[in-house]
């Protein structure tokens, strides 16, 4: 009989979802979506901050229902910059830009958009699947995460420095330090007094991500294109038309695993709260590198790199919706703005949510499916037209680029400040390239120092050493070693065949 009345219960779920009123909004927050996340600086957490005020006159139901569309097609959206512009929409669309943005200088911008929609589509709904199926049991494991859990969880993710490091380790690691040294401006979190903002009241909180990127990645583009006439190398055909995306499309087919490994990272670290697609693509890059078998492809356009990125992108929202609906703890900037949404409209997450509100949660859970499932055809759609760019002569495309990045950094925080840091980082990250350091590095190192470091501080506080000796830190550590460890036996491995073969060819028959 319980089975009988949960089955009935998903089933009114997928009713409800399916009445007229509520099904409407889900193309309409793709449209908004697609939208936002195209434009640098603006994201979808912003957009939805602004929307709080309107959920009240669209009720609960259609509020969410809205709200997840447009949160899974931002997240795939940002990658149409990153591939054309190399300009990431998101901060977590910066990986995308090493191999997509390579791609379009080849002439291959449909076939990457193509790869993007396929990757996107797939971690996505793996992930809306995956949510919808262990949502009611196993949201409750995410509370098992505290500071030592989640240090361990970013130095996991440093590991993938020595994956993104390319040939010469040690300039790995001071692409990093210098990471981790920009990462320790603005104010100390223990005592509150500021460190190295040297009098400017806009770093009192840091360097803020989106201008850093802005100017790492597209400002300082700038740079290579001046002497070129159009985005596309000089020699290269341009082709226009859906043949290229259909090929992507095609091409994404050889990645099974690839997404479905990269999908299965952005859920789990998307059930961690307080992480993000930000560090999640960066941590599927490095792992599809390490498990590549050609990894020196990585970084010059290569299909695997791309893949990786977008499909872990996309399997984020559905894990970090799992916390945000059974717990009440927000596993996102986007999932707080929607728990504040159900609970400006009375309805309260957390662990009574399914007992209360079954119904309504089956209909989101499903509202991520569909979406999901439009994000193919649409997507599409969009990736046709925004090939055109790539038509746009460079002499009117690198001021409109300069002008994206300054605007997008201004919008962030409506700071003058932030447009002389685009700049500023621009001119960091053409150094970065021209002399062989790794910007993946230092953006990884920026972005996990912060985190590393409070947690840090918090579980030597609360549980000293002990802290560390919990199951979960010990188990994600035990990866860490294993991660760093297996490119090192492989190679090892493949050595020996190599000697094995050549003496086996040396001996005189």
């Amino acid at each position: 009989m319980e089975n009988i009345a949960s089955l009935d219960v998903i089933l009114s779920g997928v009713g409800l979802l399916l009445q007229p009123g509520h099904l409407i909004w889900l193309p309409l927050g793709m449209l908004v979506g697609l939208i936002v996340g195209a434009i640098p600086g603006f994201n979808d957490t912003n957009f939805l901050a602004m929307m709080l005020p309107v959920t009240v006159y669209m009720g609960p139901m259609n509020a969410v229902v809205f709200m997840m569309a447009c949160f899974c097609a931002s997240q795939a959206a940002g990658s149409i910059p990153a591939i054309l512009l190399n300009i990431p929409g998101t901060p977590s669309n910066a990986p995308t830009c090493l191999e997509g943005f390579k791609m379009t200088r080849r002439g291959e911008a449909g076939y990457a958009l193509g790869l993007s929609v396929a990757a996107s589509t797939v971690g996505g709904l793996l992930s809306a699947l995956i949510a919808l199926v262990i949502t009611p049991v196993v949201g409750v494991y995410a509370l098992n995460f505290g500071p030592a859990e989640l240090f361990m969880m970013a130095l996991f993710g440093m590991t993938a420095v020595g994956t993104l490091t390319g040939s010469s380790l040690l300039k790995g690691l001071l692409s990093s330090a210098l990471g981790l040294m920009i990462a320790c401006v603005g104010t100390e979190f223990q005592v509150g007094y500021t460190r190295a903002s040297f009098g400017f009241y806009e770093l009192y909180e840091g360097f803020p991500l989106i201008p850093v990127l802005l100017g790492v990645f597209g400002f300082s583009e700038l740079f290579s294109l001046v002497g070129d006439k159009s985005l596309v190398a000089e020699g290269v055909e341009r082709v226009s038309g859906f043949g290229p995306i259909f090929d992507g499309l095609k091409g994404s087919l050889k990645q099974k695993v690839n997404m479905l490994r990269s999908g299965l990272i952005g859920i789990l670290v998307g059930l961690i709260p307080g992480t993000g697609a930000a560090i999640a693509t960066w941590v599927s890059y490095g792992q599809a590198k390490q498990w590549s078998k050609t990894p020196e492809k990585f970084g010059t356009g290569h299909d695997e790199g791309l893949v990786a990125a977008d499909a872990c992108n996309n399997g984020v929202p559905g894990g970090a919706l799992i916390p945000t609906v059974t717990l009440g703890i927000p596993g996102s900037g986007t999932t707080l703005i929607i728990m504040a949404a159900l609970m400006i409209n009375g309805v309260t997450p957390g662990p009574s949510f399914f007992s209360e509100h079954a119904v309504e949660a089956y209909a989101i859970l499903f509202s991520l499916v569909v979406a999901n499932l439009l994000l193919l055809p649409i997507g599409i759609i969009v990736a046709r037209l925004a090939t055109n760019v790539t038509a746009v002569p460079n002499k009117y495309l690198v001021p409109i680029i300069a002008l994206f990045c300054l605007v997008g950094a201004f919008a962030w925080r409506q700071m003058i400040f932030d447009m002389y840091l685009v700049v500023i980082f621009g001119v960091l990250g053409a150094l970065l390239t021209r002399y062989g350091y790794s910007v993946p590095a230092f953006l990884l190192a920026l972005l996990l120092g912060p985190l590393a470091e409070k947690n840090l501080y918090w579980s030597l506080e609360i549980g000293g050493m002990e802290s560390f000796q919990r199951p979960i830190a010990l188990v994600i550590l035990l990866a860490t070693i294993s991660v760093l460890a297996l490119p090192v036996i492989l190679k090892k491995m493949v050595r020996r065949g190599k000697t094995a073969l050549n003496e086996k060819s040396s001996v005189p028959e």
